[in-house]
């Protein structure tokens, strides 16, 4: 049988967000895996509850959460209702979100649900979440033993080109259109200052000499968000980390909000198939 029990937890700022998990008490418990969404993401975005359960009927338990400044708040779980909070987002601010759920996991979810496994545990980010996993594992001491990056950027700040920025520090904010939902979202300069002040801190540069555990980077091949050379630069800065290229799989991997398939698309299967085998090896 498949559950789903959700949390309100606590994150960066103390500011409150929304946290599940997803298990099945049929099957031997293998692990838990933590997911971190991306950039103008939600937990509940397109196919990630049903990869939720695909995971599930594997044996890993999936959590999954809103960060803090992502601008879901706690009413609706699909609707940006918390904009000035999505304009003040830093990857500073998600590190703390992954760290607050981290010591959820280690010191209540077992507690809460005996039935999950929390004695192995790994981080999955998409997209800019895979940015901040990544950043957690470089800076936080941590009982994760395993991440995954689903089309994740080297450098998530590389589309801020000069003629953006100009715009940005003379008015202040800057806006990002959300072409699912047509809200033009925004970035107040304080991310950009963030950034500047930030920047040594957030850089995954060399990250392979510094990052202690196993690291899989999964890329499609036909991203028009995350292209080749944000995938070829992980690799270079990480050359431990094993790859894994789906050939002609967009940014989201044939994903679509809402899904409303009750099956997982090909190149999906092929995401989640590896990423299991990765972290059951």
């Amino acid at each position: 049988m498949i559950k789903n029990e959700e949390f309100i937890l606590t994150g960066a700022l103390e500011s409150s967000f929304k946290a599940d998990v997803t298990y099945s008490t049929a099957v031997e418990q293998k692990g838990l895996v933590l997911f971190c969404h991306g950039f103008k993401g939600f937990k509940d975005w397109g196919s990630w509850p049903a990869i939720a359960e695909y995971f599930a009927k594997e044996g890993l338990a999936f959590l999954k959460f809103n960060f803090s400044h992502s601008g879901i708040g706690l009413d609706d779980s699909e609707a940006f209702t918390a904009l000035e909070k999505f304009g003040t987002n830093t990857l500073g601010k998600e590190v703390a979100d992954i760290k607050s759920i981290v010591h959820f996991i280690n010191s209540k979810l077992a507690t809460a649900i005996p039935e999950i496994n929390t004695s192995t545990i790994s981080i999955i980010g998409h997209s800019k979440g895979g940015a901040s996993a990544l950043l957690y594992c470089l800076q936080e001491e941590t009982k994760i033993q395993r991440i995954i990056t689903w089309a994740s950027p080297f450098d998530f700040h590389r589309s801020w080109n000069a003629k953006f920025i100009k715009k940005w520090r003379t008015e202040g904010v800057q806006y990002i259109k959300n072409a699912r939902t047509n809200q033009m979202m925004p970035l107040h300069i304080e991310v950009l200052e963030d950034l500047e002040l930030n920047r040594e801190k957030y850089s995954l540069k060399d990250g392979g000499k510094r990052l202690k555990i196993p690291f899989l980077i999964i890329q499609g091949t036909n991203d028009p968000a995350v292209p080749m050379d944000e995938f070829n630069a992980l690799k270079k800065n990480f050359p431990k980390a094993s790859t894994h290229l789906i050939e002609h799989a967009n940014h989201v991997f044939d994903a679509s909000h809402p899904y409303e398939s009750e099956n997982l698309r090909e190149h999906t299967q092929a995401l989640v198939a590896t990423t299991i085998a990765f972290i059951l090896k």
